[in-house]
């Protein structure tokens, strides 16, 4: 009697089960893989129907073994095609998600160079457009006879030429930054040899440079993107860690791949979460410098803890 309740409940369940599942074909916009499975259901729920109503009735036709053999056989069938195009589904999804990434890829890529573009317009119309004027100001103003005045004028002049030729080099310095023409003509380890000599020229943080590739030039892409990444740490280290000793590497891995290898000695940081990196920290340019690495389908790891200063490793495929 026991078993033929718990039958009954079973045989219920499935077909409650059933109906659920055939309630939602419409919902999934007849996805042929839920309209086998809902096939697969109803089977099951006829299958325990058949078994319960044998212990009222018997026929000789069929027996219940050969129908619940068929039943299963047929149940079978459906849950392996169905499993077919599920997987079907899941490969699909595979692919959008790749598209998905491939997408965001492109449009973080499209978003720097743009950034990169302004940089350059406005490099430029700075080194053409006011430069030149700045320079002419400086003619106009050296013209003048000093001779003829006063010591407080002649003062005044010489101030204001003093003050023009620093605008001068204060604007090349700008110029250079929004688009490091060293970069271009002479490539990234000069470029960088350059910036630390112009960062700490006047500082007593000592920076210690190693490179493994020489005067090699790489798509200005991977090289300004480089450039941007080292300029962000090196802010980093004088802004924020308070750091007197830096030191980088660049070097290649069989032609495959350009690393990039950072620490400072500075008073470090806590932890956080960095983009759903393993070790993984944010703010202070971190950000930045994940952006245009994911644009160039590269990789960095950060390690750093109080007081232990600050180590980045960067690898961007060339």
């Amino acid at each position: 009697m026991i078993f033929k309740i718990a039958l009954f409940l079973s045989m219920i369940i499935q077909l409650a089960t059933a109906i659920v599942a055939v309630s939602m074909v419409r919902r999934t916009r007849y996805n042929v893989s839920w309209i086998l499975i809902s096939i697969a259901f109803v089977l099951m729920a006829l299958e325990r129907l058949v078994e319960f109503s044998s212990f009222f009735w018997q026929t000789k036709i069929i027996t219940k073994e050969e129908v619940n053999s068929w039943l299963g056989i047929l149940i079978s069938i459906f849950m392996l095609i169905s499993l077919y195009y599920i997987r079907q589904i899941f490969n699909l999804q595979d692919q959008l998600d790749a598209m998905r990434k491939t997408s965001e890829k492109r449009m973080l890529m499209g978003i720097i160079q743009g950034e990169e573009n302004a940089r350059r317009t406005i490099a430029g119309d700075l080194h053409d457009g006011m430069g030149p004027l700045l320079s002419s100001v400086k003619m106009i103003i050296s013209a003048a006879d000093t001779r003829k005045m006063n010591p407080e004028n002649r003062k005044i002049v010489e101030q204001t030429c003093s003050v023009i030729d620093e605008a001068i080099v204060t604007l090349r310095e700008i110029s250079n930054h929004l688009s490091p023409h060293l970069l271009k003509n002479y490539g990234l380890v000069k470029a960088i040899e350059t910036l630390t000599k112009q960062l700490f020229a006047n500082s007593p943080i000592k920076v210690v440079l190693h490179s493994g590739i020489s005067d090699k030039r790489y798509d200005y892409d991977v090289e300004i993107n480089v450039y941007r990444i080292v300029t962000e740490l090196l802010n980093n280290s004088v802004k924020h860690a308070g750091a007197a000793n830096i030191e980088m590497e660049l070097k290649e891995e069989a032609g495959k791949r350009l690393m990039v290898d950072y620490r400072d000695d500075g008073k470090g940081m806590e932890p956080g979460f960095f983009y759903g990196q393993e070790v993984t920290f944010s703010g202070m340019g971190l950000d930045n410098i994940y952006s245009r690495v994911t644009s160039l389908d590269g990789s960095v790891s950060v390690e750093s803890s109080p007081g232990k200063g600050f180590y980045a490793h960067v690898e961007i495929p060339v």
